[in-house]
């Protein structure tokens, strides 16, 4: 058995919860992991694992108006950098303390430097190296945004051993030691019966202010989650966050309006609910999520959301639940035979 260091990005709960469901077969099977994160999966992961958890800084995004603040972004970034620098010593001397065989990192930097530093063998499980390490289509538009994204990427996470990618698109691995999986489908979403009720179920992951407003215009019941307030506003529900209310509801929704984030898609692609995508703009890989969403006919993207395009994408209702209901949406059991081999692999050489 492997005593394995987790790191994984904070930044949002993509990152966490494909981690809890990785890290939960990881310590089935015997396995001492300790994980490094910060931010939303922090408080995510803390509440399963406990102690075993270690707070380190980490980088974060800005939003408004679903558009990306890159001054505010960098500015919050520098405050964090700085701090990182201050506690490296004692981030180091927790990962020394430790001892570990090998080293997994969710696009999560300071693991995967610590890896390199320590000369430990380093596995990437993420869906951000599939923009590096496979062919990507695009429109010509777009390559200028995805060099830039593809810089950051690679000066994230760079020299792993393996690059294990999860997505709902599959692209094709530019060598041979990057593979491409199904997305990782966290055990509540596993464990809930969908059904198809009367209301679109929104998750505001950025600002939707401007869309929101629209609603009301519309025949429709809507469920805003993630909202500063509860309460009933004509045909529009508002929710605070709760994990239990949110799964209640996404499996009754008729469809979904959110961000083009990898994890409520995949997740709405596995409980077969078409997707009204509003990628964040300026964020490369929300754009390419939203590209292949609608290729694959699981749904319609937008730039701005417009009435006469949203009854559009209800009116095709019925085609999306058919392609959704031939959909390859859960890679749980193909990731985990392929890294438990991996790891093997690298216990055995070591």
């Amino acid at each position: 058995m492997a005593k394995i260091i987790y790191g994984l990005s904070g930044q949002g709960f993509g990152h966490s919860t494909r981690t809890k469901e990785i890290i939960r077969h990881l310590m089935d099977c015997g396995h001492q992991v300790k994980i490094f994160t910060y931010g939303q999966a922090l408080f995510m992961l803390e509440k399963e694992f406990g102690h075993i958890v270690f707070e380190v800084p980490g980088l974060i995004l800005n939003y408004k108006n679903n558009k990306l603040q890159y001054g505010k972004t960098i500015l919050l970034n520098a405050q964090k950098i700085a701090k990182q620098a201050k506690h490296w010593n004692k981030i180091s001397k927790v990962f020394a303390d430790f001892q570990p065989d090998l080293v997994i990192t969710d696009f999560e930097p300071i693991t995967a430097l610590l890896a390199k530093t320590n000369k430990k063998p380093l596995i990437s499980i993420d869906n951000q190296h599939q923009l590096t390490n496979t062919k990507i289509k695009l429109a010509k538009k777009f390559l200028k945004e995805l060099l830039a994204d593809q810089i950051v990427i690679k000066s994230m996470v760079w020299g792993a051993k393996y690059y294990l990618l999860t997505s709902f698109y599959e692209t094709q691995p530019k060598d041979k030691k990057t593979f491409w999986f199904p997305p990782i489908i966290r055990q509540e979403i596993l464990d809930l019966k969908p059904t198809n009720q009367d209301y679109i179920l929104v998750y505001e992951g950025a600002d939707f202010g401007n869309t929101i407003k629209q609603f009301k215009h519309l025949n429709y019941n809507f469920v805003v989650f993630n909202a500063s307030r509860e309460e009933q506003d004509d045909n529009i529900t508002y929710k605070k966050f709760s994990t239990d209310e949110w799964l209640k509801y996404l499996a009754g929704a008729k469809a979904v309006i959110s961000t083009a984030g990898l994890s409520l898609i995949c997740e709405s692609i596995y409980l077969q609910k078409p997707y009204l995508a509003l990628p964040i703009q300026g964020q490369i890989e929300q754009i390419i999520n939203g590209i292949y969403l609608e290729k694959m006919g699981f749904g319609k993207t937008l730039d701005k959301f417009q009435i006469t395009d949203f009854k559009k994408f209800i009116s095709e209702e019925k085609n999306y639940r058919h392609n959704l209901s031939q959909a390859e949406a859960c890679g749980n059991k193909k990731m985990f035979d392929k890294l438990d081999s991996v790891i093997k692999e690298i216990i055995k050489n070591s």
